[in-house]
């Protein structure tokens, strides 16, 4: 699925580009990524009481500038990164036209590249999540009511796809879970059990939604606000440092 980036990279308009990266490779590279990193936000690396997220900060930034770079053709160290109404991070939209989400679980940070607004999200399947008691606090009447005729094993499976759908959608409108997992809601045709999106009240159809099934039990989504189907590629972070 993960290949190696092209030395030449393109978003097309039509196009979502996901890289993955696994921060236990470069905590060699703090020094050198700290360095990319403009005042202010070497300033909010140190808010931070733990070493171990000083330095998942440091690689999520840094790696996210050298990605940029790729695409924009300056030194990630002149990328700065400004913060929306909603304290999202975000490039200046009147000089560049790429719109980008993270996530991060345990040590893993995914990226995603797109010219529409998008989201994605990342987790770790827990066998031992209570789903039927957690949907039932946070998700919509008619997705709780679906999850509970199914049987155990498809219960765990549908709770993790719709969580990972809807935060990918909050984070992509900017709200992330404060935004409230019910303010979006999926129907479940039974006898088609893929989720289709309805409508809250700020949505329209133009929101396209997808789920991969990664290695070692982690569950990946987007939400990609694009008025055609998009084309997925999949990046490595082999040689990107490098190169």
């Amino acid at each position: 699925m993960w290949n190696k980036p092209p030395q030449s990279l393109i978003l097309n308009y039509n196009e979502v580009h996901i890289w993955m990266i696994n921060t236990e490779n470069y905590h060699q590279k703090i020094d050198s990524f700290y360095k990319i990193l403009f005042d202010d936000e070497q300033e909010k690396v140190n808010t931070f009481a733990s070493d171990l997220f000083k330095k998942r900060f440091i690689i999520t930034r840094a790696y996210l500038k050298i990605i940029l770079s790729r695409y924009l053709k300056i030194k990630p160290e002149k990328i700065y990164l400004k913060y929306n109404s909603k304290g999202k991070p975000e490039l200046d939209t009147l000089l560049f036209d790429i719109q980008f989400n993270l996530s991060h679980k345990n040590n893993y940070i995914i990226y995603s590249f797109s010219k529409h607004t998008i989201g994605i999200d990342l987790e770790k399947i827990d066998h031992k999540t209570k789903v039927e008691k957690i949907a039932e606090r946070f998700f919509c009447k008619n997705e709780f009511d679906y999850l509970k005729q199914l049987d155990l094993r498809e219960k765990e499976d549908y709770f993790f796809k719709l969580w990972t759908k809807k935060e990918a959608y909050l984070k992509a409108i900017g709200e992330g879970l404060s935004g409230g997992l019910d303010s979006i809601c999926f129907f479940n045709n039974k006898s088609k059990p893929k989720m289709n999106l309805i409508q809250d009240n700020n949505i329209n159809y133009n929101w396209y939604f997808k789920t991969w099934i990664l290695a070692d039990d982690y569950i990946m989504s987007i939400a990609i606000n694009s008025p055609i189907k998009p084309k997925f590629y999949y990046y490595s972070e082999l040689g990107i440092i490098d190169n």
